[in-house]
This record gives C-alpha cells, sequence and structure tokens, in this order.
C-alpha cells in the first residue's frame, strides 16, 4: 500500500530511491515530491559532480566556451562523458 497519494490527481505515488536520495513520484502526472532535507543533498550532489567536471576540464588544458565546446576537428566533446548523475536520478 503505498504512503502517499498524488496532490494533482490523487494516485498512488511511487517511492523511489537512488544516490541515498528518496523522493516520491506520481506516475500518472510525473511529479516529483522531495522529502525533508533531500533537497540538499540533491544540490550538494550537483556541486560535487559540477566541481568534479570542472577539475576534469582544468587538467585536459582546454577553456569551456558554453555550448559551444568543440574541438578543433568539429567533434563535441561530451558526447562520450558519462551521463550525469542528475539525468540518471530523474530518468524513471
Amino acid at each position: 500500500m503505498p504512503l502517499m497519494t498524488s496532490p494533482i490527481d490523487g494516485a498512488p505515488m511511487r517511492q523511489i530511491h537512488r544516490y541515498g536520495i528518496e523522493f516520491d513520484v506520481c506516475p500518472s502526472t510525473g511529479g516529483v515530491w522531495l522529502d525533508k532535507g533531500e533537497l540538499e543533498k540533491l544540490i550538494a550532489m550537483i556541486k560535487e559532480e559540477t566541481l568534479q567536471d570542472q577539475s576534469n576540464d582544468a587538467g585536459r588544458g582546454r577553456e569551456r566556451y558554453g555550448d559551444y565546446d568543440d574541438d578543433e576537428y568539429g567533434r563535441d566533446r561530451h558526447r562520450g562523458r558519462k551521463r550525469s548523475r542528475l539525468a540518471d536520478l530523474f530518468d524513471f
């Protein structure tokens, strides 16, 4: 039996656990609700990943130019990059 029902349409919510973060999802509307303290965990995870990406880019000796981050041959360096934890977190 679900612990919560969606405040939008009353459908039973699903609990998702990823990367130590627990959130409730309405399967019919896609609405997401975080429990107390989970937003802070999410923000900390994003900051950590951003700092890690910046240090990796600095180690390569290349500057970043927004969305135009192509190498000298016009290939996008980010296509081979692993998927972010944030994208993985909300992929359900």
